[in-house]
């Protein structure tokens, strides 16, 4: 079949990939897409997201030969540095699909074509969520960029499909003026103050083109109701401490907590927590009228998604 066959043809075949892992994992998800009527009737065509988003979570129990094409998992001790402590494998899996599902649909609806693009990733840690980008990178290239250079290190030598630089803690950084047709951030507005919002902003409007896109998540009002039900594996702040600052969460639009003393069962991170500077990271909570007010100066707002999966909110942006 050729592979210039419309998207809506079940038997339509993935692009040729130079990259061998991701060229095995296409040839192995069209055998699945061949095999599985339910499936082509479910997703209409192999190159739908979602058909991927069901490969990704379903293919280590159900088909080991995809399994054992997939990138290497990292070490237990920077998955804790991404999602905390009590963050193991499994959680650290099934997290990256479901966010990464949400970032390709907030993309795709805003018009975004993977196509021949430049897509940084903004805090990819050791690459929880750029992982599942794989099935892009044949024709779209993907950057990777963090503060904390070890999963950045781990990040080249496992996730070959992607470029990976460390970036200070504050800009300016290193990126090209109007490099990139889009970034995402997951989680890390979420954790920094509203000075570092700012300064991050900016540099974000450097580096995307003209019209390129940023999509940002943050603790917006669904993640503040469900942290003060004590919904959270944080207790920095306690639910009755947010409770009792919602009234300046009103007026001034941000509450930023700063982290506390950091306790980890893995001995390779004392270190890295004890070098964090705490003034610069905790718990922050914003209101969509900050938004409106603190985020747009450089930016056209594109779309607001309220918590879509029942905890951050998503934000979509077009530099102008």
């Amino acid at each position: 079949m050729s592979n210039h066959e419309p998207e809506t043809s079940p038997a339509a075949r993935l692009p040729e990939a130079a990259h061998p892992r991701i060229h095995g994992m296409f040839r192995a998800a069209e055998a699945v897409w061949n095999e599985r009527e339910d499936l082509r009737a479910l997703y209409g065509s192999i190159r739908n997201p979602e058909y991927w988003a069901w490969l990704a979570w379903h293919s280590h129990a159900e088909y080991p030969e995809l399994a054992a094409l997939d990138f290497a998992w990292p070490p237990l001790h920077l998955v804790e540095r991404v999602g905390g402590v009590s963050t193991d494998h499994a959680v650290f899996r099934e997290g990256g699909i479901v966010d990464w599902r949400r970032m390709v649909h907030v993309l795709q609806a805003a018009g975004f074509n993977f196509e021949g693009a430049s897509v940084l990733d903004f805090g990819c840690g050791c690459g929880r969520i750029l992982r599942h980008f794989a099935r892009y990178a044949s024709s779209c290239r993907f950057v990777g960029v963090d503060i904390d250079p070890t999963p950045i290190e781990w990040c080249r030598a496992n996730l070959d499909f992607a470029e990976f630089e460390p970036i200070p803690v504050l800009p300016p950084t290193a990126l090209p003026h109007g490099g990139f047709d889009a970034l995402y951030t997951f989680s890390v507005f979420s954790h920094i103050p509203a000075e570092s919002q700012r300064a991050w902003l900016a540099e974000f409007a450097r580096i995307l083109r003209p019209g390129g896109l940023a999509v940002i998540t943050y603790h917006g009002e669904r993640a503040t109701e469900r942290w003060m039900r004590g919904e959270t594996p944080s207790h920095n702040p306690r639910p009755d401490e947010l409770r009792a600052e919602l009234p300046r969460l009103q007026e001034e639009g941000v509450l930023f907590f700063p982290f506390g003393a950091m306790e980890t069962p893995n001995a390779e991170n004392v270190e890295h927590w004890q070098r964090m500077d705490r003034s610069l990271y905790g718990n922050v909570f914003l209101t969509r009228e900050f938004i409106e007010r603190e985020w747009l100066r450089h930016f056209a707002l594109v779309a607001h998604y309220p918590a879509p999966d029942d905890w951050q909110d998503y934000v979509v942006l077009r530099r102008r």
